[in-house]
């Protein structure tokens, strides 16, 4: 059974892929730091997915995080398909964000996602294939002025995803960021079964050839 792994577990898109890819059989390993969201969220998608297991962890800490996928792979199996869901809203203006603030919303933001891929790695190098699916954002592009820290996270984010794409292709790992441009809800501009769907796409392009692959996809409201 293919295993998918969503690190951020959440309400919204994260809950929206695990049911997506979960109907098509996958098993779903859930990553989050809440552990009552996280208990709900793994019960919830139990009714309708065949095995589903999560582990509590902090993505901002390589440690607990590194920690967490392996304990998962060990009871579902090696990661197929990565999918990491993780961003720090902190409203804070440029004056008063600290230095210490921003590296810990850096850390969760974006270095996790380093060490999330790290992680799953070697099941997906020893299968010569596998998905890595990163949550992007606007505010790459067009930074809020009430969230400074959110903006630096998505462009860097980007960024590393770009190069883990070039770096892994070689090796049939097919690495991709959505911008989600837009608010993400059930009542909102973009519905997290929409960028759902677009997850999906890009698992199924994995199968075909890399030149065809997309790495920095926009998804826009309509």
């Amino acid at each position: 059974m293919p295993h998918l792994l969503v690190v951020g577990a959440g309400p919204g898109i994260s809950a929206a892929t695990a049911r997506r890819l979960g109907g098509e059989g996958y098993a779903v390993g859930l990553i989050g730091r809440r552990e009552g969201a996280l208990s709900e969220l793994g019960a919830e998608l139990r009714q309708s997915v065949a095995r589903v297991a999560w582990a509590g962890a902090d993505a901002g800490d390589p440690r607990s995080l590194a920690i967490a996928v392996e304990a998962l792979v060990q009871e579902l199996g090696p990661v197929d398909v990565l999918l990491y869901n993780v961003s720090v809203g902190r409203e804070v203006g440029v004056p008063d964000l600290s230095p210490e603030d921003l590296l810990a919303d850096l850390a969760a933001g974006a270095v996790g996602l380093q060490t999330a891929l790290r992680a799953a790695l070697p099941g997906m190098r020893e299968r010569g294939t596998g998905t890595v699916l990163v949550t992007g954002g606007g505010s790459a592009d067009k930074p809020i002025p009430s969230m400074s820290s959110l903006g630096v996270q998505k462009a860097a984010l980007r960024a590393l995803a770009e190069v883990q794409a070039r770096a892994l292709a070689p090796e049939g790992i097919h690495v991709a960021t959505v911008t989600v441009r837009g608010l993400v809800g059930e009542d909102r501009q973009i519905s997290p079964d929409r960028v759902a769907g677009v997850y999906a796409e890009l698992v199924a392009e994995t199968t075909g050839p890399p030149e065809r692959w997309r790495t920095v996809v926009e998804l826009t409201a309509r």
